[in-house]
């Protein structure tokens, strides 16, 4: 609303005085006409807007609380259900070890396997140092372990395993490893039936066994073979130096390099490509194992297993069995 010619001539005459010409309650006066007036609050649409504020809390509350309780259900159906499982694998694991046991006895393994269509050429399994070494009976189950998986390799007649270890602990210990492994063999096969074992690992030289020449050709050598997760790197890193200076010395063309090329050298350096490789743990952990070597093995894990066991041992056997392998063209 625009002021009036009247009011707005009197407020001019004031302002020229100094507001002296209207007092302050005549300057209110004329501009009370003016302004616009107060909004009006009705109590009942404040009451509606408290009522509406109280029932949309109460509704948060109970869909935060559904959210809730179905959370709870969601994480007590899966617990039961990882429970059953973790039962189930035990009670059938447990099984398998009352009706399939070797009792350090040649010929209950070769029992076993002898079900097989085929079995595999290498067989490489992964073990683990635990509490990474810092237990003082550490060092002796891992070496037992690895007793263990040769005498059952041997006696299925297999005649290579590869044994990998993250750390590499069993290569600073090979002479003692090889002792070890010979003593398990001698006391499965007996003293003079015993197979040979061949130790080998990329850093060190072979450790035979003492008189192998005088065994007979029924028994089928067993070779071991100590990896490490710096096998993979380091033979790579070491293949690529020598390749390159190679190539800068003219002694070969950089065309000559190939996948079979390098296929070749990495498994003269370290180790073949296995056949199967078994995991003790109860999930699939590699543990930076070379991946290199295995683009065609054939991998096995028991779920929610705990330990290396024979039964887990024929499992992996028997998968392998089972196998339909693709190679493509």
């Amino acid at each position: 609303m625009s002021f009036s010619s009247k009011d707005t001539k009197l407020y001019r005459e004031d302002e020229t005085t100094g507001h002296k010409s209207l007092g302050a309650k005549e300057r209110e006066k004329l501009v009370q006409n003016y302004l616009p007036s107060p909004p009006s609050r009705s109590p009942s649409r404040s009451r509606k807007k408290k009522r509406e504020t109280s029932h949309f809390g109460v509704r948060k509350l109970l869909k935060s609380q559904l959210h809730a309780l179905l959370y709870l259900l969601v994480h007590a159906i899966f617990s039961l259900y990882i429970r059953i499982r973790i039962a189930y694998h035990a009670v059938t694991l447990r099984v398998l070890s009352i009706l399939k046991h070797h009792h350090n006895t040649p010929d209950y393994v070769r029992r076993d396997v002898s079900v097989y269509k085929r079995l595999p050429k290498h067989v490489s399994v992964i073990l683990t140092l635990e509490d990474g070494g810092r237990a003082g009976d550490a060092l002796e189950k891992l070496v037992n372990e690895a007793s263990e998986v040769a005498a059952w390799c041997a006696s299925a007649g297999i005649p290579r395993l590869s044994i990998y270890e993250r750390t590499g602990i069993l290569k600073r210990y090979m002479p003692q490893t090889h002792r070890a492994l010979s003593h398990k063999l001698k006391s499965w096969f007996g003293k003079y039936q015993a197979p040979p074992i061949t130790l080998i690992t990329r850093e060190a030289a072979p450790i035979y066994s003492v008189n192998r020449a005088a065994y007979t050709q029924d028994q089928v050598p067993l070779q071991v073979i100590l990896v490490s997760e710096d096998d993979g790197r380091e033979a790579m890193v070491d293949l690529t130096k020598v390749l390159v200076q190679m190539v800068q010395q003219e002694k070969i063309l950089a065309s000559d390099i190939t996948l079979d090329v390098l296929d070749h050298e990495l498994s003269q350096a370290v180790m073949p490509e296995p056949d199967l490789l078994i995991s003790f743990e109860p999930y699939v952990d590699l543990q930076g194992y070379p991946p290199w070597p295995i683009r065609l093995t054939e991998i096995y894990c028991a779920p929610d297993n705990q330990g290396v066991g024979y039964q887990v041992f024929l499992q992996g056997l028997q998968k392998y069995t089972e196998a339909t392998f693709k190679l493509g063209k």
